[in-house]
C-alpha cells in the first residue's frame, strides 16, 4: 500500500512538471517516477527525453538548455544532477548512485581582467552507454564517452572516454579491472 502511494505520488510530480515544460519534455510510455523535491527543467530550446521505466529519486535536478536523452530503464537515486548546455545521451538498463553529477559544459576563466561568471563557457557533448554502474559521489566531465558494461567506483571523476568494459575508479578515473571488448 505505501509503495503504491508513493509512485502515485511520484507519477503526479512528473504530471507537474511535464505540464511546466510545455511540451519540451517527451515521455515514452506510462512507467516514470519522479521524488520529492526532484526537478526538470527545461529551457526553451531544450528537450528532455525519458525513456521508459525512468526513476529520478528524491532532490534529483535535470536541467535542459540543450538537449538530455535517457534510454529505457534509467534509475538516479537522490540528490544526482545531469545538466545540459549541448547534449546528454544515456542509454539503458544503468544504475547512478547518491549525488552523480553529470555536466557537458566548463566555464571559461583564461582572462584574469574578468569575473568567471562573464567570460562564457565551452560545451561537449556527453555519451553514456547501457548497463552501467555509477557510484556514489561521481562526476563525469564535458566531451566525455562512455562504452556499455562499465562500472565506475565511488567518488571518481571521469574526465576522459572510457572506451573498454571495466571497473575504473579514481580522480582521473583510471581502469582497475577489464572485462573484455564493449558489446
Amino acid at each position: 500500500m505505501r509503495r503504491s502511494v508513493m509512485l502515485a505520488f511520484g507519477i503526479l510530480r512528473l504530471m507537474r512538471e511535464y505540464a511546466l515544460c510545455g511540451g519540451r519534455l517527451k515521455l515514452s510510455g506510462i512507467k516514470y517516477y519522479l521524488g520529492k523535491n526532484a526537478q526538470l527543467w527545461v529551457q526553451a530550446g531544450g528537450s528532455c527525453h525519458l525513456g521508459k521505466k525512468t526513476w529520478l529519486s528524491d532532490n534529483s535536478y535535470f536541467s535542459a538548455n540543450g538537449s538530455i536523452r535517457l534510454g529505457y530503464n534509467n534509475f538516479f537515486n537522490a540528490n544526482c544532477r545531469v545538466i545540459a548546455m549541448d547534449r546528454i545521451d544515456i542509454g539503458d538498463n544503468n544504475l547512478f548512485g547518491p549525488n552523480v553529477v553529470i555536466v557537458d559544459h566548463d566555464h571559461n576563466f583564461s582572462d584574469p581582467d574578468r569575473l568567471i561568471c562573464e567570460q562564457g563557457f565551452t560545451s561537449k557533448p556527453i555519451r553514456i552507454g547501457s548497463d552501467i554502474w555509477v557510484g556514489a559521489n561521481v562526476t563525469i566531465c564535458a566531451g566525455v564517452s562512455i562504452c556499455d558494461r562499465v562500472v565506475i567506483g565511488a567518488n571518481s571523476v571521469v574526465t576522459r572516454s572510457i572506451t573498454e568494459p571495466g571497473v575504473y575508479a579514481g580522480l582521473p578515473a583510471k581502469p582497475i579491472k577489464s572485462t573484455g571488448n564493449c558489446i
